[in-house]
């Protein structure tokens, strides 16, 4: 019986301690994304602004169908978001763990190099923004003024082309990956060090111990590393919002910019199909958080 209590009593702090943290996740997350998918299946905009109107079961998708079939510049952020996750998992994520791997070497001036490396981190998107359009200016431009060595009085403008526009966002933080580079560095430098020494005793090189030792060690971290580039390339706003404002023509837009400017971003305030490329952007997050998971193994213990 006195066991029984304690358990109760146990079970009693807890929640009690657990509740603070539950009333704000339900407040701060579980209400708005409740909200959002509901709406996402209502007619809610300017004109209704206080009362959001069902569309009815028979119109209920009719948010959803308009986003897939009429609107571009939601397919177009669509397919520029799906490019980021796809561009950070295949660029960033080898290029960090890469860099994650040379560094755990601890080759002459590695420290200054790692602090470097998490410099473009700790400093505010806006900066960084900020950087890139005097990078890219047409007047004065770096990148301006090497295309026009290259070829002379081409007169190449990275922010007035489609093309050029989507690299020059995509290049203003796919490689960027010092936090990631951290968390990777600290999970190599926690391995133990017996496994290195006996696996050099075997006649290993550094390559084949990197292949079979290391690398098999850092799955979960990397999925983990995964995710969160990943997640990065999906929320993409500020630097498409510094650098372009999703020109030119609408080229740069990704799902969160599209997000903001359907629903605050001009006069019509459509909240219901801002709030329906959200459930949208919510579902690909799901998505590709199990994809990776399921990919890396990282629920599985080996």
């Amino acid at each position: 019986m006195k066991k029984r209590k304690w358990l109760t009593k146990r079970n009693g702090f807890i929640c009690v301690f657990l509740l603070p943290g539950i009333l704000l996740f339900i407040v701060i997350y579980a209400y708005p994304l409740v909200n959002i998918f509901f709406t996402s299946f209502c007619k809610w905009n300017y004109k209704n602004f206080i009362s959001p109107e069902f569309l009815g079961f028979g119109q209920m998708f009719d948010n959803y169908i308009k986003l897939f079939t009429v609107d571009a510049n939601f397919q177009r952020a669509l397919v520029n978001t799906i490019k980021w996750v796809a561009l950070t998992l295949v660029i960033q994520v080898p290029f960090t763990l890469l860099a994650a791997l040379v560094l755990s070497k601890k080759p002459k001036g590695w420290k200054l190099t790692r602090n470097v490396f998490v410099i473009p981190n700790i400093i505010s998107t806006a900066a960084i923004g900020l950087i890139f359009l005097n990078i890219y200016s047409p007047s004065r431009g770096i990148i301006t003024e090497l295309c026009n060595k290259i070829w002379p009085g081409s007169n190449i403008s990275v922010l007035a082309n489609e093309k050029f526009a989507f690299w020059g966002v995509t290049f203003s933080f796919i490689l960027f990956g010092g936090s990631l580079c951290l968390l990777l560095l600290t999970q190599i430098f926690s391995i133990d060090p017996g496994i290195y020494e006996a696996a050099r005793v075997d006649g290993a090189s550094s390559v084949q111990i990197d292949l079979r030792i290391t690398l098999p060690l850092l799955r979960p971290m990397i999925g983990t590393i995964a995710v969160m580039a990943a997640n990065y390339g999906l929320l993409l706003y500020n630097e498409v919002a510094l650098i372009t404002g999703g020109g030119p023509d609408n080229a740069t837009y990704s799902l969160s910019y599209y997000i903001y400017k359907t629903a605050l971003g001009s006069t019509k305030l459509n909240f219901a199909r801002g709030n329906t490329a959200g459930v949208i952007q919510f579902i690909l997050g799901i998505l590709m958080v199990g994809a990776i998971n399921k990919l890396f193994r990282t629920n599985k213990a080996d």
